[in-house]
């Protein structure tokens, strides 16, 4: 069987991970939100954490700072939010904005770029090496500027001892609302990545 670095849905994404680089499965997800990357064919991890627990079984706990020992696991999902402007940050609090109940956010890029690398300095503490960390992350627009998180994420895994594995893009199926206003400056960002790298 050949897979592909493009599918249309994220379990066949999630399905194509575990077949060439996680055979036995992932071990953790850090940002578990509503479950959405385990209603497919893939197991739901073992040892699952969240902000703000939705579910049974997901222990409350911050990707940056997780209960858990040093190198305990082989293979982490981490799938942060990425919208900015949100001012109610991770919290799922902002009332007007439908995804920011859903996904929350970070006020600002550097806000953004915090957690993630304070996430990618944890990861590096409890993956044995040669673990798998899988970063789902989409490119912005903010305060006018096109930020190319995938670029960033990479650059920032290196930088924590990661090595950039496997990369696949997920098209978007259904069109966010666009926070634009006025003439459009950028073009429209419709496609989200899954990092696939590997603790050196």
């Amino acid at each position: 069987m050949t897979f592909r670095s493009v599918y249309d849905n994220q379990h066949d994404i999630l399905a194509a991970i575990v077949a060439l680089h996680c055979p036995e499965g992932f071990d953790a997800d850090i940002t578990y939100g509503n479950g959405q990357f385990w209603k497919g064919p893939v197991p739901k991890p073992p040892h699952c954490f969240d902000l703000e627990p939705l579910e049974d079984g997901v222990m409350m706990a911050s990707s940056v700072s997780l209960p858990v020992t040093d190198e305990c696991w082989g293979s982490v999902v981490f799938d942060p939010p990425f919208l900015t402007y949100v001012k109610a940050g991770r919290q799922h609090k902002d009332g007007k904005v439908k995804m920011t109940q859903r996904f929350g956010g970070y006020w600002t890029y550097q806000e953004l770029a915090e957690h993630y690398q304070g996430t990618l300095q944890e990861c590096r503490r409890v993956l044995r090496k040669k673990g798998v960390l899988v970063v789902k992350c989409q490119d912005i627009i903010h305060n006018h500027r096109m930020h190319a998180t995938h670029v960033n994420v990479v650059n920032w895994a290196e930088q924590y001892g990661f090595r950039l594995k496997d990369l696949f893009v997920l098209p978007a199926k259904h069109r966010m609302p666009s926070p634009q206003k006025g003439t459009q400056r950028h073009a429209r960002i419709h496609h989200s990545y899954f990092l696939v790298t590997e603790k050196q």
